[in-house]
């Protein structure tokens, strides 16, 4: 039995438990470019990842359903509904903090032993401009990525990855798309385990930035998204910005009068955008795990299975 914990694990409990603990240079120096998002790191090794939906308070989001989700070792992520249940912040924040799991933690020696959380706003891609407020009121929860719905332009993916940035340094190589977050840390930083200044060093744009953990998903879910998709995924490819497509089968069934063969096609639209590009491209449910992920799925929601996770070769 083991006598001593390792400076590495205890660093990161020092992290966790207490942020504004500084930590020594040479070991700040080595956890720069160090992923604390799971999900990054898992499409960092070209690895399918496995998701859930909960709802707020409701369906799945509430304390105790966020124990048992930080207890599965199946789930990688989860993605937090705001847009279809209240716009409940609060709520968010106590699923978050049930979710963090300090043990697994410590055990891991890595803070990426807790599970990614994104969450999905209200407002649809075309609403982006005149809703900072709701972006940055998330991200200051301490949340990994943002879902937007309905994305359906080059334009309204890049300005939501300028609301979900903060502004960078004149002169800096990653200066642009620009960042126009406001700041205001401090619950961030203390969920992620960092002292503000590198909390808001590390979350910036996955890919973007070398040492980025905040991922961009962009739902493709109707007619007009999907005949953009091509141009959205070219354009964050050309801007270096990581982002995840997500196929949004439920409306774009509505989209296409519920003409399933319309959205099978649409689905393989998405698809083919994202290998193109190389952008990861998520996916409801977990049929067909292996031929979904050579036409470039990576991320899987809902339906986990241990057959699936098989295929993935998880």
């Amino acid at each position: 039995m083991r006598h001593h914990m390792s400076l590495t694990v205890l660093a990161v409990l020092l992290a966790v438990m207490a942020p504004d603990i500084p930590i020594a240079r040479g070991q700040q120096a080595a956890k720069t470019h160090v992923r604390l998002n799971r999900l990054a790191s898992l499409l960092d090794e070209d690895k399918a990842a496995f998701g859930l939906i909960v709802n707020s308070g409701s369906v799945g989001g509430g304390p105790a359903d966020a124990v048992g989700h930080a207890n599965n070792r199946d789930l990688d992520l989860v993605v937090y509904d705001l847009e279809h249940s209240p716009f409940d912040v609060a709520a968010l924040r106590t699923y978050m903090q049930f979710l963090l799991d300090p043990g697994a933690i410590a055990r891991a020696g890595d803070v990426k032993a807790t599970k990614a959380v994104f969450v999905r706003i209200p407002a649809y891609g075309r609403e982006v401009d005149k809703n900072h407020w709701m972006i940055k009121n998330v991200l200051d929860t301490g949340v990994h990525g943002l879902v937007f719905p309905h994305i359906e332009t080059p334009e309204q993916a890049l300005g939501a990855v300028r609301a979900m940035r903060y502004p960078q340094k004149p002169g800096a190589p990653d200066f642009e798309p620009e960042g126009l977050r406001g700041s205001s840390a401090a619950t961030a930083a203390r969920y992620w385990g960092l002292p503000v200044s590198e909390y808001m060093e590390q979350s910036d744009i996955w890919r973007l930035d070398p040492a980025g953990n905040l991922i961009p998903w962009f739902l493709i879910e109707n007619k007009l998204g999907v005949a953009n998709v091509r141009e959205i995924a070219r354009q964050l490819k050309a801007s270096n910005v990581g982002a995840v497509l997500w196929a949004g089968t439920g409306d774009l069934g509505v989209s296409y009068s519920n003409d399933q063969q319309a959205v099978a096609k649409a689905v393989d639209t998405i698809l083919a955008a994202g290998r193109e590009f190389g952008l990861p491209v998520a996916m409801n449910g977990s049929a067909n795990v292996r031929s979904r992920m050579e036409q470039g799925a990576r991320i899987f929601m809902g339906g986990i299975t241990a057959e699936a996770r098989k295929e993935a070769g998880r």
